[in-house]
């Protein structure tokens, strides 16, 4: 009999433990999910450096293509993507062709493995830097204010950054 009563308190710790279980995960999975959104990724510096003029060029310039191709001076100077990671910086000119150009997207990093800034050089020059973390390796891009309008000037793809080894 107390072999019986003992086996019987032990199923029903194992039943007690088995139903809070059981509640605690349709809990857990009968909440509601939060959706993940993305957002394509907006100007994100600091408003008061920035011209708005600019913030909404380069907002157009990423959603646009045709917007896009209307505002870069093509052939476009710059250099091309580095086959390698040891890639010098050539020293014959370079530019890119309206007919080879690929569509530029607003930049996201959602593996976090860039860095990217702008500097203003002028109330007409602006430049956006993007770095591989932990490397030289960068693209550049040169935008400029002619005639009341932006237009991107120079571009330089994923490459090691001239003047460094």
């Amino acid at each position: 009999m107390i072999f019986i009563s003992e086996f019987c308190r032990k199923r029903l710790g194992f039943f007690a433990c088995s139903g809070l279980l059981l509640i605690s995960l349709c809990f857990y999975c009968c909440k509601p999910k939060q959706e993940n959104v993305e957002i394509p990724e907006q100007v994100e510096m600091v408003a008061d450096t920035l011209p708005d003029d600019f913030v909404k060029f380069y907002n157009a310039f990423h959603t646009d293509s045709q917007f896009q191709m209307d505002h870069i001076i093509f052939p476009l100077e710059g250099l091309p993507h580095a086959e390698t990671s040891s890639d010098t910086v050539t020293t014959e000119r370079f530019f890119w062709e309206r007919a080879e150009w690929k569509k530029h997207n607003h930049f996201t990093d959602p593996s976090g493995q860039f860095d990217h800034w702008y500097e203003v050089l002028n109330d007409r020059i602006i430049e956006h830097w993007v770095q591989m973390k932990g490397t030289n390796m960068v693209i550049h891009r040169s935008f400029a204010k002619l005639d009341d309008d932006w237009y991107l000037i120079y571009y330089t793809g994923l490459r090691p950054k001239a003047g460094t080894e």
